[in-house]
């Protein structure tokens, strides 16, 4: 048995490759010698061809010929037809999967058994479980999926020397029919993703494609006939365009030539006209890269170098992008077309079961998620779906994010999670995973259940879902299919059927100047804490800041995600320095129209101002339904901190290190349902 290979399983061109010691990968080239093999399948009569050959026999419309079917990897409607029988992406895949381990093994001299396949950053789950299902379906073992970006910067990476950490790079990657932009740092010791955007229909292909219309336009306004009405003749064009673009990266002029129905027309296209013919495509890389720097709060100019991959890289204008916009040279050191292989290669070769971080000469490799995990969840007030973030993105990978789930028993007692994958909070706007099911064993009860559930991440970046009866067994999982109606049926008012009753808590934080250092940093860690215990599907959170002025950083929400971002920039100095303002009129006027369950939980280090006002302006939030749990340490006044609270026992007084374990204890009590301030305690 050979060593685990590593794929770029790509979509115009496939490499593989094998690490034949820790610092050493060799590109495996196929029959003809070339390190790329083309992603083209071609079904004849008696055989089916793979690659060179097969690109060659398209190019002159031969047989049944299958290409760019990467783009429609996890899309369950996309067949090809071909003798006799519907081939899907995952059928298509394997095969072109199965011929590159061939490749391997015949250069290899043994069987290969095991590989590392490289994906798009941007791909969803379902575009993973079905490359995942395209290996196996070949006969390997698959070890890992990887992002490509992390790939070329594991390749890249492993070839620079301590003196050349400490860098934050910008992997840009445009290849034949995918784009992703990777922000990464390198350090002594580690590589690590830091975040991934990207676009599944933008490549090369789509360059190719403008020079496709153009050409034909020409040639139908010459001899008034269109091309494309012939296959042998637009198979052709698209080889001719193909070869254009690659001229047009070395010379300023290229002929493009059109055959067809008696008529001949050569037509030569300027490397000027080629890049304003296609400006619209560079721009949408723009539009992500600035989306990417903005989402990370990194100027261009603070970028170290910007790494190019993907052959797709080579145009002209890419570079002059790279120079205009983000103001430096394109960095070297990689071979564009080979980066992502050699760097699954390494993977392949380092790879330990179970093990999250991978050591490459010397260097961790730490990739994170890049799509957040939610699941459809009434808003508030009850008047509509939303998208609840459960697992928000960039978290590192593996992952896994325990979350309570209050569920009201009654006929069936069948558990339903519509899971999603994406950004937004609309609910007809991320992709939905499945309907996750499990039948809860309490039949003939009613009340509510705490179902507590893991949503998770493997290493390949693809999501697992388990749940557990709180003190109960655990639940066994099932992956349905979507009914016809989603994401339809989630744009209607929900139906008006008992739920549990929705909570709405505002954290608010004391951030003058004694909270400083380690005191801001617990209080951060407490929160994470808070809402990590607390279910988001039937809750609403927010977070208010008060100094000597009061501010809402974040509104009331069920996105982890946004509550995340909020608290990890909870700054000092941010409402000023001191203790002349209280949070209580603020809390009061936002929720005043909020229904349902109120509470503000308020953290403090020391001595407000003007306690007399703020004790004042608590009673009125009482009043109005507004509960007030008060927690303290430090130099807090214990008698002001019984004052603003709403009951005896709703102030608690405890130490720097107690505090995440208070704030945890609040969010578990809401969320089953009892009373937040039964086990409040003071130290």
């Amino acid at each position: 048995m050979s060593k685990p290979i590593g794929i770029d399983l790509g979509t115009t061109n496939s490499v593989v490759a094998v690490a034949e010691r820790h610092d050493q990968v060799r590109v495996i080239a196929d029959a003809a010698g070339d390190s790329t093999t083309p992603s083209v399948i071609c079904f004849l009569p008696e055989r089916i061809v793979i690659g060179a050959e097969a690109k060659a026999l398209q190019a002159v419309g031969q047989g049944e010929t299958a290409a760019f079917f990467k783009r429609h990897m996890g899309d369950a409607n996309f067949l090809f037809s071909a003798q006799g029988r519907d081939w899907t992406p995952v059928d298509l895949s394997a095969l072109l999967l199965a011929r590159l381990r061939e490749q391997a093994e015949r250069a290899l001299g043994a069987r290969v058994a095991k590989a590392v396949v490289t994906v798009p950053a941007y791909f969803r789950n379902p575009h993973r479980e079905a490359t995942r299902r395209a290996a196996e379906q070949a006969g390997l073992e698959l070890l890992q999926l990887v992002n490509e970006p992390t790939a070329a910067a594991i390749a890249y990476g492993l070839r620079q020397g301590a003196a050349d950490s400490g860098k934050t790079l910008l992997v840009y990657d445009l290849g034949g029919g995918t784009f992703d932009l990777t922000l990464l740092r390198i350090d002594a010791d580690e590589i690590r993703v830091l975040n991934s955007v990207g676009d599944h229909e933008l490549g090369g292909k789509d360059w190719d494609d403008r020079l496709v219309e153009w050409a034909a336009k020409r040639f139908e306004d010459e001899f008034g006939r269109d091309p494309f009405e012939d296959a042998a003749t637009r198979a052709d064009l698209f080889v001719e365009a193909e070869q254009a673009k690659k001229r047009l990266t070395q010379a300023q002029r290229a002929i493009i030539g059109i055959a067809h129905g008696g008529h001949r027309g050569r037509y030569a296209i300027e490397r000027a006209e080629f890049e304003s013919i296609s400006a619209d495509l560079t721009e949408r890389t723009t539009w992500l890269t600035e989306t990417l720097l903005d989402d990370m709060d990194i100027r261009a100019e603070c970028l170290d170098g910007i790494l190019l991959v993907g052959g797709s890289t080579r145009m002209p204008m890419v570079h002059d992008f790279i120079r205009r916009k983000l103001g430096q040279e394109p960095m070297t050191g990689v071979n564009v077309d080979e980066a992502v292989a050699r760097g699954a290669a390494l993977l392949a070769a380092q790879h330990r079961p179970n093990t999250a971080q991978f050591s490459i000469g010397g260097r961790r490799a730490v990739d994170v998620t890049n799509h957040s995990l939610g699941m459809i969840a009434e808003n508030q007030d009850r008047t509509a779906y939303i998208n609840s973030i459960i697992l928000p993105k960039n978290r590192d990978i593996p992952s896994t994010e325990r979350r309570p789930f209050r569920f009201r028993l009654g006929r069936g007692n069948r558990l339903e999670i519509f899971m999603t994958q994406g950004e937004s909070v609309r609910p007809d706007e991320p992709t939905f995973l499945g309907l996750y099911s499990a039948e809860i064993p309490l039949a003939g009860q009613r009340g509510e259940a705490i179902v507590d559930i893991d949503y998770a991440y493997d290493l390949s970046g693809t999501v697992k879902v388990s749940a557990q009866l709180r003190g109960g067994p655990q639940l066994a999982m099932k992956v349905e299919p979507l009914p016809d109606d989603v994401p339809e049926r989630f744009l209607l008012p929900p139906p008006s059927e008992p739920q549990p009753q929705h909570i709405s808590v505002f954290l608010t934080f004391d951030l003058s100047g004694s909270m400083a250092g380690e005191p801001l940093a617990e209080a951060q860690r407490a929160a994470h804490e808070f809402v990590r215990n607390l279910d988001l599907t039937h809750a609403s959170v927010g977070i208010m800041v008060v100094a000597d002025r009061v501010d809402t950083v974040c509104p009331l929400c069920q996105d982890a995600r946004k509550l995340g971002h909020a608290i990890d920039r909870l700054e000092i100095g941010s409402v000023g320095y001191g203790n002349g303002a209280h949070p209580f009129d603020q809390a009061l006027n936002t929720m005043s129209a909020v229904s349902g369950t109120k509470y503000q939980l308020v953290l403090a280090d020391g001595v407000w101002s003007n306690q007399g006002l703020a004790i004042d302006r608590a009673k009125r939030c009482h009043k109005a339904g507004i509960d007030i749990i008060a927690i303290g340490f430090g130099g807090v006044d214990q008698g002001f901190l019984d004052a603003i609270a709403s009951t005896d026992q709703g102030s608690i007084f405890t130490s720097l290190e107690g505090l995440t374990e208070a704030f945890s204890t609040i969010a578990q009590e809401l969320t089953e349902g009892g009373t937040a301030f039964s086990l409040a305690s003071r130290k």
